[in-house]
């Protein structure tokens, strides 16, 4: 299974994606698929080789081994590093996008960050293979007013929210462009130990963000109908 996490302004889907390979019910890889570059090797100070450059390079020739170019994160997440530059990260992108998905999305569960959706962004190929499209955003009203009036260019798409909603849940179906899959709590303890300024309890993931994030990744995981989405 791919799952892609994206968002429409900043901020935001590196920490999903990260709860979210964090709880998968199956161990899961975290691919860090942002063309404005990667974050996680920057915050955590580790360096980006292994990582998405290689993945992609072994890509071309074969299917290519995800333990091989992963990093261990101390939260527990295996991850493929990006580059934290634009043109570095944008080229493996690239190449990643143009290869055969078979060769590096089989072995076990995926989850991409994406990062921002912009037109024209060399990530575009990799959202349209994703079973899943989770599209975060804040509960505000500004937040989910651009939500309202955004063009998402890719089926089987969900809203994920952070934050308290401005609205009611069940007000928002009539107001937004895609369902609201998830709500999420604003977690600042969940956000640090992703963002490595936090050491991680044995037990973080059991309340807050991940929580959440665990009962999504759950229905997710189930071979069912995707919300707003069609069976694969």
């Amino acid at each position: 299974m791919l799952i892609a996490v994206t968002s429409l302004k900043s901020g935001g889907a590196t920490t999903v994606a990260a709860a979210l390979a964090a709880v998968w019910p199956e161990p899961a890889c975290l691919i860090e698929a942002d063309p404005a570059g990667g974050d996680l090797g920057g915050w955590h100070r580790l360096p980006d080789a292994p990582g998405l450059a290689s993945l992609a390079n072994a890509c071309r020739t074969g299917q290519a081994d995800l333990t091989e170019h992963a990093t261990r994160l101390p939260f527990g997440v295996n991850v493929v590093l990006a580059a934290a530059g634009r043109p570095q990260a944008s080229a493996a992108i690239g190449l990643l996008a143009d290869t055969e998905p078979a060769r590096w999305a089989k072995e076990r569960p995926i989850v991409l960050d994406v990062g921002r959706l912009e037109p024209g962004s060399p990530a575009l190929p990799l959202l349209e293979l994703a079973d899943m499209v989770l599209v975060v955003a804040g509960g505000d009203v500004l937040s989910l007013l651009r939500i309202s009036l955004a063009d998402i260019p890719v089926r089987r798409a969900g809203l994920v929210t952070v934050g308290p909603l401005a609205h009611p849940r069940e007000d928002l179906a009539g107001l937004l462009p895609l369902p609201l899959v998830a709500a999420m709590p604003w977690d600042r303890h969940s956000a640090e130990v992703i963002a490595g300024t936090r050491r991680p309890r044995r037990a973080w993931t059991r309340v807050g963000l991940p929580a959440t994030a665990r009962a999504l990744a759950a229905t997710l995981a189930t071979p069912t109908i995707p919300a707003g989405g069609d069976p694969r």
